[in-house]
């Protein structure tokens, strides 16, 4: 067991040493706006405490705190978790996000044994924004299995729906994966989980935002990603 969190460690030590060396400090300045109104700006600064804060947090994966700093190097910084800031946006453009990417903090769906429906506040990128929800991209450790089995970080996304409990993973390492999902709305709204295993076992897998929007059109936002 110490092995395996020794190996852990070990990567993601290696991540951030991979990120310091190829670092440029526009790429970390954000502007993050806290729960309780305040607007911070600054650079997202690594360090080791904070680092560890996050392998040791409760799924070890998803980020429940970041350093943000004045300055790209030296001075002072400040440590923040998910639950004191809201939401924080990269100032840097890119061409998928002319007007920089934007992170958010969220409960997210963490299942554990015997709790299925467990969740957690962390951060995730946002990749979509609408008036039923938001699609979510954070990462989680997955085993490759096997004799040599080795852990490590892969993509999920998933959708957060207004007023839902938590944002639930659709899509896990590139394959559909709703089985939380829909058992989170077995209770919370059956009709549109008889729609979405239907549409899942579908051959094309393509649901029609026309067909989800005359079941509830809270849920037209999956038709993005599923």
């Amino acid at each position: 067991m110490r092995l395996k969190y020794l190996i852990v460690i070990c990567a993601a030590l290696s991540v951030c040493i991979s990120a310091m060396a190829k670092d440029n400090a526009e790429d970390r300045h954000v502007r993050a706006i806290l729960f309780s109104g305040d607007t911070i700006e600054g650079y997202l600064r690594n360090d080791l405490k904070t680092g560890l804060k996050n392998i040791f947090s409760k799924t070890g994966s998803i980020h429940q705190y970041i350093n943000i700093g004045v300055e790209p190097k030296g001075g002072e910084t400040k440590r923040y978790s998910a639950s004191e800031v809201k939401e924080y946006r990269f100032l840097e453009p890119t061409e998928g996000y002319p007007e920089g990417s934007v992170v958010v903090s969220e409960k997210i769906n963490s299942p554990l044994i015997f709790k299925p429906h467990s969740c957690v506040r962390g951060f995730a990128f946002e990749l979509d924004r609408r008036e039923s929800g938001s699609i979510l991209e954070w990462k989680v450790w997955e085993d490759t299995g096997g004799k040599n089995s080795t852990r490590r970080l892969v993509p999920v996304v998933g959708v957060k729906f207004n007023g839902a409990k938590a944002a639930y993973c659709i899509i896990h390492n590139g394959s559909i994966s709703t089985a939380l999902l829909m058992h989170y709305l077995k209770k919370q709204s059956p009709e549109f989980r008889e729609v979405l295993d239907i549409t899942t076992k579908a051959k094309t897998r393509k649901p029609t935002e026309r067909s989800l929007k005359t079941i509830h059109p809270q849920y037209c936002c999956c038709t993005r990603i599923l």
